[in-house]
């Protein structure tokens, strides 16, 4: 799996002019939005996991550690104490 997501990944970075971490976000916002009115459609989601790692290779990261760092955010998470803040979102304490 890897290694299809990094030549995909690879190739884009080389096509693309400029990616970065703005430029990624735009495009996530704008995925997140179109997933809010196609609930059904995971195709969205999948798309901001790729500007994730489109993000990341442009800081010179690769697929596998990408998500060798998300999975120690995942253990990190199952050890944690979760808090709901004022504004909704959790805090690990």
């Amino acid at each position: 799996m890897y290694d299809t997501i990094q030549q995909s990944i690879e190739k884009l970075h080389e096509t693309f002019d400029s990616t970065d971490l703005d430029v990624e976000a735009r495009k996530i916002a704008q995925k997140l939005e179109e997933a809010r009115y196609n609930p059904g459609d995971i195709g969205p989601l999948a798309d901001c996991v790729f500007s994730l790692l489109l993000a990341a290779r442009n800081r010179g990261y690769n697929v596998e550690a990408v998500f060798d760092a998300v999975n120690q955010v995942a253990e990190k998470s199952l050890n944690a104490n979760w808090k709901k803040m004022d504004d909704g979102t959790y805090q690990a304490f």
